[in-house]
């Protein structure tokens, strides 16, 4: 494959998905649980459709896929909430017990699209009831995880390899990333 596709992730999607996932656990959605949503909704998303929610930047880190934009906003990191345009604290907390993320309000319909939700829900689904350990399995035999070049990951080994279609959809996943903004 050529150099890896780079999205430019939005940050107030990453937000808005954020609060999609509070509401929809009824805030009984943990810190990893929830950037584990993300990541399987985005890749359910560029199976389906053949672009991601957010354009986040996944590394393939000890414990699974990590989402930088999500992960960053949970952790309330300052450049990430410039990048929301807030000079406060974003509208959910995380609480340090528990590590469940809460949130202050719902979601905007302005940034998720019908098919954002769609895989969200599909994300939400798939990690409700399991535990760490067996997101950690299933993460870490992935193959965008496996084949992570320096812990970056490819938007383009989210697709199947058994996908008949699967090497037209990573050539369009390469010519679309650098122009397309959430």
């Amino acid at each position: 494959m050529t150099e890896r596709p780079r999205y430019t992730a939005s940050a107030c999607k990453a937000l808005e998905a954020i609060l999609w996932l509070a509401e929809r656990s009824h805030n009984d959605i943990d810190v990893y649980h929830l950037v584990k949503a993300v990541f399987f909704a985005d890749k359910w998303h560029i199976r389906s459709y053949g672009r991601p929610i957010l354009g986040d930047d996944y590394k393939a880190e000890m414990w699974g896929p990590l989402g930088q934009v999500v992960y960053n906003l949970l952790r309330y990191e300052p450049f990430e909430l410039l990048a929301l345009g807030m000079n406060g604290m974003p509208p959910f907390k995380v609480d340090q017990t528990t590590f469940k993320v809460e949130g202050e309000r719902g979601p905007s319909d302005d940034w998720l699209s019908q098919s954002d939700i769609e895989a969200l829900e599909h994300g939400y689904l798939h990690v409700r009831g399991k535990s760490f350990d067996e997101l950690v399995i299933e993460t870490h035999e992935d193959p965008a995880w496996l084949r992570s070049v320096g812990g970056r990951m490819d938007y383009r080994d989210f697709l199947s390899d058994d996908d008949e279609d699967v090497d037209r959809k990573r050539e369009d996943i390469a010519e679309s990333a650098a122009t397309t903004y959430f």
